[in-house]
């Protein structure tokens, strides 16, 4: 009888430990660029301009949580012959009583010609920890996403489950003009079109 009231005991104990362990991390999103342009699940975030703990002046984001794993992902160039780091995302905890978390924003400088953008600061010197992401999309609008799985890495909260989208270069308006009347010309040809058949 001991030996039934102990095996009870047991998988009622792990019955409890299981169920604590299920609760799901509330998942968030957070979409970014160089230029002041961020968002949490669609809510604006905070922004600004300013020299964190290890690197030069350049964007930052306030994180909506705190604090965040510090390190860094490098964003590199696709299909690169040798490694080019293109932009870096340093999260940093900011403060000692409450920290802020926050993500710095490194992009290469602009090229001649190119209107600069916020984080256009030049790439600093390499921090650790860090990980590397491949950008992707075409050039005009590509970008990144960073997921941290895992509690020591760079950008990982342990109260939500976090994906970084980040876009590295943001249209410019001119572009996007063109491309909108050239979205216009081209509805407007298949209309003529019709009518003449």
């Amino acid at each position: 009888m001991k030996k039934l009231i102990t095996i009870c005991l047991v998988c009622v104990l792990l019955t409890a430990a299981a169920s604590q362990g299920t609760t799901t991390p509330q998942v968030m999103t957070i979409s970014f660029d160089e230029n002041g342009n961020g968002n949490v699940n669609g809510t604006p975030l905070l922004w600004g301009v300013d020299t964190p703990p290890v690197g030069h002046e350049t964007l930052y984001y306030v994180l909506p949580f705190a604090p965040v794993v510090e390190g860094e992902i490098r964003v590199m160039e696709p299909l690169a012959t040798s490694p080019v780091i293109s932009d870096v995302l340093r999260f940093v905890n900011v403060g000692e009583a409450a920290p802020i978390g926050r993500v710095y924003v490194y992009s290469d400088l602009p090229e001649a010609g190119e209107t600069p953008e916020l984080a256009d600061t030049g790439i600093p010197s390499l921090w650790s920890p860090y990980n590397e992401v491949t950008e992707v999309g075409p050039e005009g609008s590509n970008g990144a996403t960073w997921t941290p799985l895992y509690p020591g890495q760079p950008g990982y909260s342990g109260t939500y489950s976090v994906s970084y989208n980040f876009t590295s270069d943001v249209p410019e308006p001119a572009t996007i003009c063109l491309l909108g009347l050239g979205g216009l010309l081209l509805g407007r040809n298949r209309k003529f079109n019709k009518k003449q058949k």
